[in-house]
């Protein structure tokens, strides 16, 4: 969507966001004032290397103005490892250089016209010592090095941050380097020349996320709050006194404040809420006016959105549960089929408050409920102890008490009790098939996409580590009994229909155990759907997921045929 990374210029008269242009992404710089021009940057990410479908679409880690006419801009880094060094008798060995960091650090003028790479990783490429062998290689690059030494030149690149600006010459960036040869070291880079030169001052690095930091003021300002909808406790009085001001002009909708001028005299924050995908407004305080910048997907008439509500409720042990329900403008039938989707983490993040699967789904005449984890603003003390012995039973037991509570707040739009599906990505597939084992009289089929079929494969394998989202506080634990959690060791009690889903090689633990279960099933007389995952799912390529739900639609249909009275009753 347009406007995922947004940025104010310090003088209030231009700003700067993000868009994307296929698989790539490009920054648009927009006039404030009128006549309000134009401008578009396409990002150069030199992803030439990586460029494939399981490539996760550009983003940016930083944008900022540093002044009123330079932006700085940097996309997400990129480690690519170099292959393994074979010897002569064909055995690998790990290769001791790299490996390449792509880091690239941009700045441009407002107009787009002069704009170029500030830093990258290469340009603080090392050698380790003993690859300089006399006084004047000291003062030689590695390239020089190398060309020079008829032996293998050992080097690395580091790891490069943008810290930010030198508080009186904005013009001066600050970034550190890391995990090289040398220890973390800081630079200055003049955003005009590009020139580098070591910085001595140990300049104190902002806060990351959750923490919100004012970079005209340099200090904390507030902190992203784990909650079911966006929030931000602020620390700041003022920026608390305006997120209320704001917040009162546009009721039951989720405002975000995300950028302000120097003196706070502008304000650019985002509104989302029920059907809207969201939208960009300037806020100027001194005549209290608030304008519309953008739609952040003007492709979607709202006309054909259907209604979204967030609904929050303390279940019967006290605990907070939350999520979206989504209505479809024309029904499947008088009480259409119900979809609900478990979240994809554990406690994982809440769900968003628009959320474009969830508007194709019930583009299909389906009623959609989207459900966050009890656990996704903390976990509750008195709840640790069943989340290590049940903490599947726990999710199915809080999905069921949400269709009782939605089934009592909208009786004039009631769901189809018998037509209740399961759905879920990742852990949420998981969560899918555990609730058509422990609740199938609820559920009447399942989707379960990349789902792990045993946790324990799962969250202890030899692949890469970081894409396991559940805690280890509650998973490494002496109560743990991983064959009550998993779906192999009870394949015998999913006996409703269900569609699994995996993109191949992506995760060899889910891929196994998917074809495991698939192995049960056939023996014990059933024959469950499976197809694979287009490639990029993953990665979030829109032609992949369009092509995945395709498949979900066309399951779904058979399982829940549309009702032809009522179908016949809308012509």
């Amino acid at each position: 969507m347009l406007g995922d990374t947004v940025a104010l210029a310090p003088d209030g008269q231009r700003l700067a966001f993000t868009t994307p242009v296929g698989r790539d992404l490009a920054i648009v710089i927009l006039g404030l004032e009128p006549p309000g021009a134009r401008r578009t940057v396409l990002i150069d990410g030199d992803r030439s290397s990586s460029d494939s479908n399981a490539t996760p679409p550009l983003r940016l880690r930083f944008l900022r103005w540093a002044t009123a006419s330079r932006l700085i801009y940097a996309p997400v880094e990129r480690v690519v490892p170099l292959p393994p060094l074979a010897d002569k008798s064909g055995r690998t060995s790990p290769n001791p250089d790299g490996p390449t960091v792509v880091a690239p650090i941009f700045a441009t003028d407002a107009d787009g016209k002069q704009r170029g790479t500030l830093v990258d990783a290469p340009d603080f490429q090392e050698t380790p010592d003993d690859a300089r062998q006399s006084l004047g290689d000291l003062l030689r690059s590695p390239l020089e090095l190398a060309a020079r030494t008829r032996g293998p030149v050992r080097w690395r690149m580091p790891h490069v941050d943008v810290l930010g600006f030198l508080p009186r010459d904005r013009e001066q960036l600050i970034i550190g380097t890391h995990g090289a040869y040398s220890p973390p070291r800081q630079h200055v880079v003049d955003i005009r020349t590009g020139q580098v030169r070591d910085f001595g001052d140990g300049w104190p690095a902002p806060p990351g996320e959750p923490h919100v930091f004012d970079w005209f003021r340099l200090k904390t300002v507030g902190e992203h709050r784990a909650a079911a909808r966006p929030a931000i406790a602020w620390h700041d009085d003022e920026l608390a006194r305006l997120q209320r001001e704001l917040a009162a002009k546009f009721p039951r909708r989720t405002v975000e404040l995300l950028d302000w001028t120097d003196t706070r005299a502008r304000v650019v924050f985002r509104v989302t809420g029920g059907s809207d995908p969201g939208r960009i407004f300037l806020y100027q305080r001194p005549e209290d006016l608030v304008l519309e910048v953008f739609r952040r997907a003007p492709w979607l008439a709202a006309a054909g959105l259907h209604e979204t509500r967030f609904f929050e409720f303390a279940a019967p042990d006290g605990a907070v549960l939350s999520g979206y329900f989504t209505w479809p403008n024309r029904p499947r039938a008088a009480a259409p089929p119900l979809l609900v989707m478990f979240p994809t983490g554990f406690p994982g993040c809440a769900q968003p408050a628009f959320d474009p699967e969830a508007q194709l789904l019930a583009d299909g005449g389906y009623a959609v409920a989207r459900l966050n984890h009890r656990c996704v603003a903390g976990v509750r003390p008195e709840d640790l102890a069943r989340l290590r012995t049940h903490g599947d039973r726990v999710a199915v037991d809080d999905a069921r008490a949400v269709l009782e509570q939605l089934a009592a707040w909208h009786p004039g739009r009631a769901f189809d009790r018998g037509q209740i599906a399961a759905l879920g990505h990742g852990f949420g597939g998981y969560l899918a098939l555990r609730a058509l084992q422990l609740a199938p009289a609820a559920f009447r089929c399942g989707v379960a996409l990349d789902a792990p079929a045993d946790l324990h494969t799962w969250l202890h394998p030899s692949a890469p580590a970081g894409a396991r989202a559940i805690p280890a506080a509650l998973t490494d634990h002496p109560e743990t009994d991983w064959k009550k959690f998993s779906v192999l060791a009870h394949a015998g009690a999913l006996t409703q229909p269900v569609l699994l889903l995996v993109e191949p090689a992506r995760d060899p633990a889910i891929e196994a155990a998917a074809d495991e279960l698939r192995s049960h099933l056939l023996r014990l007389g059933r024959t469950p759907e499976h197809a694979p995952l287009p490639a990029g799912f993953a990665a979030a390529r829109p032609g992949a997921r369009a092509a995945a739900y395709r498949r979900i639609t066309a399951f779904l249909e058979v399982r829940f045929p549309a009702a032809t009275a009522a179908n016949k009753g809308d012509e």
